[in-house]
């Protein structure tokens, strides 16, 4: 009988992740994290010999490095670019982590590969990638027709102890 009580409990967890799943708001490391699985890669990443936190990113097909992050709690996809000054938002992401701007805090001139714009200056409460957790750090926020990806800039880079890449890895330490 116990059997039947084990199916229908996964059963029930298994329809409560259906509706995210139709809306594309969910990827296979969150319904990991929301059953509290952890694989060794992940236990790896928990920290090194010196207890440091330690959060590594393989490179994307194309050669970018892309992470799974949490703004202010939410789960956002940022491209990883030490090129750019500040972690810099597309305004739908910003919103979507609770900070909300007026049309008048678009008065800082951004210059991005499309060209001049203007963006908003704000913070993050907390941003997380994997074990390494950043807290206050300086975000730009553009219109979402001049920034289309999230970027993880030097903002928070430079909050870290280091960072550095290694056989088509990006190894980010705090």
């Amino acid at each position: 009988m116990w059997h039947y009580a084990l199916v229908f409990l996964f059963v029930v967890a298994a329809l409560s992740l259906v509706p995210k799943l139709l809306e594309g708001d969910l990827s296979a490391s969150k319904v990991m994290e929301m059953v509290g699985y952890a694989d060794d890669e992940q236990t790896e990443q928990a920290s090194d010999a010196g207890g440091r936190r330690v959060h590594k990113v393989d490179v994307s097909r194309n050669g970018s490095f892309v992470t799974e992050a949490r703004i202010n709690g939410r789960f956002v996809e940022m491209l990883i670019d030490t090129g750019a000054s500040s972690v810099a938002l597309p305004e739908k992401a910003a919103r979507s982590a609770g900070i909300f701007l007026k049309h008048s805090d678009f008065n800082v001139p951004v210059k991005t590969a499309n060209g001049m714009t203007y963006g908003a200056r704000s913070n993050l409460r907390e941003l997380k990638m994997g074990r390494v957790r950043l807290k206050n750090v300086d975000v730009l926020v553009l219109r979402d027709n001049a920034l289309s990806q999230p970027l993880l800039g030097m903002s928070a880079l430079s909050q870290l102890k280091r960072f550095d890449i290694s056989n088509d890895t990006m190894v980010l330490i705090q």
